[in-house]
């Protein structure tokens, strides 16, 4: 029997996790007289069996070798962040109060192991391609809404949900169709199918609040924007009514707002490059 101790914490998906002797395990599977928990290090085959009870406060057979040297100052960190998830749910303080009170019980000599604040996971596309400013100068469509209006009115034509295989390639087929009419009439000079007339005046008074950037102050640049009510038209909407320098620095960078000399927040823009 163990006498050292063993710190039980919960892992995002619910499952048991404890830390002993600066390895962190995660519950395998269970028996009828143990549990068995293996490394978090996918890549090592360490092993450690506890008591079936809910306090798994007992170890009952020496943990098997790992492949990496031990970390003690991981196991804090680990007790921190589940000390924070517990407290969330049970209090209606922000999460900058639960965070400050959590912090000031961490040991000191441990904080390295914490994540940085800067630390960011990289986006599913590049950030270069959210830009939306050019386009809507240009007046050419800022989202793809008219490939999904495209979908959902196909969807409706098929009007099967697990179609087969010829039915498909029917409607297919009859979409094709109906595309090479619409080229043919548009290569001919007609005029393509115009937008609605509600998308129209909101494309209109977007290009107007753009063209007149230069002549009011971001403040009342954001707001304007933000009252057009755009729910899903512009990527940005969701920080429209930003005002803290993180905010507004992001916001630059996503509709092409140039930074001048004289902005308080230019001086904090080169770390986030």
């Amino acid at each position: 029997m163990s006498t050292h101790p063993i710190k039980k914490f919960t892992s995002e998906n619910g499952k048991a996790v404890i830390g002993y002797e600066g390895y962190v395990y995660t519950l395998e599977r269970k028996t009828d007289v143990k549990l068995i928990f293996r490394c978090q290090n996918r890549d090592c085959k360490g092993r450690c069996h506890t008591n079936t009870n809910s306090t798994m406060d007992v170890i009952v057979s020496a943990p098997t070798e790992h492949c990496y040297a031990s970390k003690p100052d991981l196991v804090p960190v680990l007790e921190l962040k589940n000390k924070i998830k517990l407290r969330v749910p049970e209090t209606e303080e922000s999460s900058s109060t639960i965070l400050h009170s959590a912090m000031r019980s961490f040991p000191l000599d441990t904080a390295d192991q914490l994540p940085e604040s800067s630390g960011r996971k990289k986006p599913l596309f590049p950030i270069e391609i959210w830009n939306v400013y050019d386009r809507t100068v240009v007046n050419l469509p800022r989202s793809n809404n008219s490939i999904k209006g495209w979908h959902n009115a196909f969807t409706k034509r098929v009007a099967i949900v697990h179609s087969t295989i010829t039915k498909l390639t029917e409607k297919i087929r009859r979409e094709q169709s109906k595309f090479e009419v619409d080229i043919a009439q548009i290569r001919q000079g007609q005029e393509p199918k115009p937008k609605k007339l509600k998308y129209r005046k909101l494309d209109e008074r977007i290009k107007r609040l753009v063209d007149d950037y230069g002549n009011v102050d971001l403040g009342a640049y954001l707001k304007r924007l933000a009252n057009q009510h755009v729910c899903d038209e512009l990527p940005v909407q969701h920080i429209f009514l930003a005002t803290n320098c993180l905010q507004r620095i992001a916001l630059r960078r996503i509709v092409q707002l140039p930074i001048e000399d004289d902005d308080p927040f230019s001086s904090v823009q080169l770390q986030f490059q």
